[in-house]
């Protein structure tokens, strides 16, 4: 039985992720790093923004998953997710969660006496930036420009103490993962139910995207995929245009899908975070996981929407 370290083990795919490594064979004994004070044994604390960690039970891992980071969303619930623009707090705490806990967890991991074989860390698409257009975007294309793609760049750079140690280092640039509890489908339930969805901008922008199934399947075959290392497209072999999305989202849910929201009024009343989070044309491919033979569960839109029980 390996022994693996998860942080963000509360969010969405972190919540997944734990049942699953407990139940595939070989199995794995699961421990999750926590800010709060420990409740049970299968529980470590520590806190990024203070530097501090438990360091002597760190040792002894095969394995460690790291999703910790702050929401990019800016509120929780129905439209509240996306009510208002990213203050200058909320653009720090988004940096500084993915600097500061992934730093301080690569560091760690660094200075053990026995160290783990892998560390997978989450990443974003958002990497490739804001403005790909129509390219086709796989792990060899460069860094794009915009906020996201400085968040996630930096993401992953503070991942290079634990590379140099000699562990290998997985950053898993997920597309938008698609989950019935929590993240874009939890919170267009609400409009859509209401007959109120549709295109956002031109509809035409391309739109990454991954089910929480296969997210956490990814998470489980970089584990155990020795010849998987560095940036991985963590996304389905068939991104769609943002209006195949909201229609597949609104069929599934017996609702019309006509009420656009245009760029003009997403720029205007969501400033930078909808820019950045509802305008670009994102087209990654998962060209290395693929050449790995990884096999998707959920290879089409509509299949991954289904798989969310609307």
């Amino acid at each position: 039985m390996k022994r693996v370290l998860v942080t963000g083990s509360n969010g969405m795919i972190g919540r997944k992720l734990i049942p699953f490594l407990e139940g595939v064979l070989p199995r794995y004994d699961v421990y999750s790093l926590v800010r709060h004070s420990p409740r049970s044994a299968k529980e470590i604390w520590w806190d990024p923004n203070e530097k501090r960690i438990d360091l002597d039970r760190c040792e002894g891992f095969d394995a460690v998953v790291h999703l910790a980071g702050e929401n990019i969303g800016s509120g929780s619930g129905g439209l509240s997710h996306f009510t208002g623009a990213w203050t200058a707090e909320k653009r720090l705490k988004i940096m500084e969660s993915r600097r500061k806990g992934t730093s301080l967890l690569a560091q760690t991991l660094a200075a053990l006496r026995q160290k783990p074989k892998v560390l997978v860390s989450a990443s974003g698409i958002g990497f490739y930036g804001t403005s790909c257009g129509e390219t086709e975007l796989d792990e060899t294309f460069p860094k794009g420009t915009g906020y996201l793609a400085e968040v996630a760049d930096v993401w992953e750079k503070s991942t290079a103490p634990a590379a140099s140690a000699g562990i290998r280092v997985v950053n898993l640039r997920f597309g938008v993962v698609l989950s019935r509890e929590a993240g874009v489908i939890e919170k267009l339930h609400l409009p859509f139910s209401l007959g109120l969805g549709g295109p956002i901008g031109s509809g035409r922008q391309w739109f990454s995207w991954v089910s929480s199934e296969d997210a956490v399947r990814i998470l489980h075959y970089s584990l155990s995929s020795d010849d998987l290392t560095g940036p991985i497209n963590a996304c389905s072999p068939n991104p769609v245009r943002n209006s195949e999305f909201v229609g597949a989202l609104a069929s599934a849910m017996h609702r019309p899908a006509f009420i656009p929201l245009p760029e003009a009024i997403v720029k205007g009343v969501f400033g930078e975070m909808g820019e950045e989070t509802l305008l670009p044309s994102l087209k990654g491919v998962p060209k290395k996981l693929q050449q790995a033979g990884f096999v998707f569960k959920h290879p089409s839109i509509e299949a991954a929407i289904w798989a969310c029980r609307l």
